[in-house]
């Protein structure tokens, strides 16, 4: 309610001081948005975008009112990134189209359309893809867009006053900081706009809490690119601002290098997809130019084992806590493997963007390789689950590399304990795996946990007759074989959203599952080439 009352001071006084302003200037500026290095993603994007035939029909028959998802999604135009990228005819009409429905350039005003990480969002989205959009006839009218522009700076520049420090603030600053580019009689300076940038930075990375997600790492780094490339000495007070920038770009890289697997994607965990719609990995590592080239082996809450065959992250630290559900899966202790660069177990995780062949995309759960807990009580409608790390310990003898870690997990008067070891060898062909779960109490038989194992889609797997054993082939044509002594196992088919070409793809998950019956259950599980 209160940023609602905002924009209405704000776009009352936009109404007074710009009625009679019609000389605002727009500028165009290049900030080379969507490279392409090693991977075509303009070719993955096009093809998971209009690989349907019926993809323009769709479009057009979208309808967005009532959809909150959707109108989020859609009002940030995050989806411009993928359009600018393909860059067609087709893109052009979607994008002109879209722009027509959405009836942003109409200075119409929703509570949801206007929130302040949307609308942040969308003023980024907007400036970075300025050289698309003039191919558009979207920027026919240069003052109503100039005009546009400015409301934005003005109600995120009031909203920002009341938003902690942190990545959302960030994000403001840096939407303000590139429309500076585009609009020549902006009144507020870019170096006055990169100090805040600068504390901002300095609390996400240097004395506030770590960010775990990979995903905004990357896009800050994309961010500190641009700032480094396009300002000028003067909004660098004469190269006093210039090295704090470089002492960030130093800071990240070694990050982003040990969240990586060599595949030009990043660890998957809770809230981050290992994947930008902004950029490519390889060409920002490239782009910064850093002085420190190490990897941090295990970075913000991961453990990175990498063997002879095999890399595994680990997640270590995630709490968290939700309510009004009846399943819960918290992304701790959950991991991923590749088998070199090739993805073998992976966790599942949604984008914050529509667009691709399927509306799924807005509705996907995150899936995770750590323990879910389910309710099936049909009159249990608020339930609070959290979630707490006890302890984690890493080490290794002659052989093996090792994880123990234990957790808490507490709903419903239910305190639960979580132990989970893994064991991985340094030639990387056998991981054994030992579970433990104990209860407080003997528990109701509505409640059942599962532990699930997401292989990526391009894994195939065969169940033999004894239902415990299971042959798996990766696409380098390695067969490995997994194996438990529990006898609640399913074989079945998930959806996966793929990052490279944006579609949904049916991949195949292993479930071990059992009813909360017993104070204390154990099993093992074995995966070895």
């Amino acid at each position: 309610m209160f940023f609602k009352l905002l924009f209405f001071i704000t776009f009352y006084f936009y109404k007074v001081f710009f009625r009679y302003k019609k000389n605002l200037k727009l500028k165009y500026f290049d900030f080379n948005t969507f490279p392409c290095s090693q991977v075509n993603l303009k070719k993955n994007i096009e093809n998971g975008l209009f690989r349907n035939s019926d993809f323009n029909q769709r479009i057009n028959q979208l309808k967005i009112r009532g959809n909150k998802n959707l109108i989020i999604s859609l009002n940030s135009l995050k989806w411009l990134f993928f359009l600018s990228a393909i860059n067609n005819f087709n893109s052009r009409k979607n994008t002109e189209y879209l722009f027509k429905k959405l009836k942003i350039i109409d200075e119409n005003f929703s509570f949801l359309v206007w929130r302040p990480d949307i609308a942040g969002s969308r003023l980024l989205s907007f400036c970075l893809n300025i050289n698309y959009l003039k191919l558009t006839n979207i920027l026919s009218n240069t003052i109503l867009i100039a005009e546009l522009l400015v409301v934005h700076v003005l109600y995120l520049n009031i909203c920002k006053l009341f938003i902690p420090k942190g990545l959302l603030r960030l994000r403001i600053n840096m939407g303000i900081f590139f429309c500076s580019f585009l609009l020549i009689e902006l009144p507020i300076g870019r170096n006055k706009i990169l100090k805040e940038i600068l504390k901002d930075l300095n609390f996400l990375l240097n004395n506030g809490e770590k960010i775990r997600n990979s995903s905004d790492l990357l896009e800050i780094l994309f961010f500190i690119n641009r700032i480094m490339k396009f300002s000028t000495t003067s909004d660098f007070s004469n190269g006093q601002l210039d090295k704090k920038f470089k002492n960030f770009q130093n800071i990240i890289c070694p990050l982003l290098k040990g969240l990586s697997f060599g595949n030009g994607l990043l660890v998957r965990s809770r809230e981050s997809s290992g994947f930008s719609i902004y950029c490519e990995l390889e060409k920002e590592l490239s782009d910064a130019d850093i002085t420190n080239y190490s990897i941090i082996k295990n970075p913000i809450g991961f453990i990175r084992i990498k063997t002879k065959k095999l890399t595994l992250f680990f997640d270590e630290k995630t709490e968290f806590k939700t309510q009004d559900s009846k399943e819960f899966m918290c992304s701790a202790f959950s991991f991923e493997i590749t088998s070199g660069d090739i993805p073998f177990l992976q966790n599942n995780t949604s984008f914050s963007c529509y667009f691709g062949n399927s509306d799924e995309i807005l509705f996907l759960k995150n899936q995770m390789n750590t323990l879910g807990i389910n309710i099936q009580d049909k009159n249990s409608n608020e339930t609070f689950f959290k979630s707490k790390v006890r302890e984690v310990k890493q080490y290794r003898d002659l052989r093996n590399n090792y994880l123990e870690c234990e957790k808490e997990i507490s709903f419903n008067e239910v305190t639960l304990s979580y132990n989970r070891e893994i064991q991985l060898s340094f030639t990387g062909k056998k991981i054994l795996g030992k579970e433990r779960i104990s209860l407080n109490q003997t528990s109701k038989k509505d409640y059942f946990f599962y532990l699930p194992f997401y292989f990526h889609p391009d894994v195939e797997i065969w169940q033999s007759d004894n239902s415990s054993n299971f042959l798996l082939k990766i696409k380098n044509n390695e067969i490995w074989r997994f194996e438990t002594d529990k006898k609640d196992i399913l074989l079945e088919n998930y959806k996966f959203l793929d990052p490279l070409d944006l579609e949904i793809k049916n991949g195949k998950r292993i479930i071990l599952f059992s009813n909360f019956g017993q104070k204390e259950q154990l099993f093992n599980w074995k995966l070895y080439l």
